[in-house]
């Protein structure tokens, strides 16, 4: 048999000019819009993602910077909202303590299983642990300074807060 194809999606928070790269073929997110430019352009909890320039190592999964060759296929956003609630369902279900980048792609590998349907394999990269997170993702005191609601208990395959 041969082999199934693969397809690799961005997983980025809003802001990031990244998943407009991937997705518009322009890096550039409307929060960069003049006057509105801040030092950190999208005040995110999950820290160390959104970024707002185009590195060398992401350049050569886009085809227009690497001579045609097929790479990022497409981009999924996902909310801080979003990526909070994955982190506590994780933690509640599955045993695993992951940082907020690991539940933004988490969050993302959820919609694209959604976007697929029935008879797909979707595969995630658990990329960081919560024990670097202990003084922003998981300190409910500090949620609500980034708009965020404490996550709700829920039931193992209720997944009902992605979006």
């Amino acid at each position: 048999k041969g082999v199934a194809p693969v397809s690799v999606f961005l997983a980025d928070v809003p802001g990031s000019s990244l998943y407009n790269k991937v997705v518009h073929g322009v890096l550039y997110a409307w929060e960069q819009a003049e006057r509105t430019v801040r030092r950190h352009r999208t005040d995110t909890i999950a820290e160390g993602i959104g970024l707002d320039r185009l590195t060398m190592n992401f350049a050569r999964g886009l085809p227009e910077h690497n001579g045609g060759v097929p790479g990022i296929d497409g981009a999924v956003r996902v909310s801080d909202q979003e990526a909070l609630e994955m982190a506590h369902y994780v933690l509640a279900h599955e045993g695993l303590f992951i940082g907020s980048s690991a539940a933004v792609n988490c969050v993302a590998a959820c919609k694209v299983a959604g976007r697929l349907g029935p008879g797909h394999t979707v595969a995630t990269v658990l990329c960081d642990s919560g024990m670097r997170h202990m003084t922003k993702f998981y300190k409910p005191e500090v949620w609500p300074e980034f708009g965020l609601q404490p996550p709700l208990p829920r039931k193992r395959g209720d997944l009902s807060f992605v979006q």
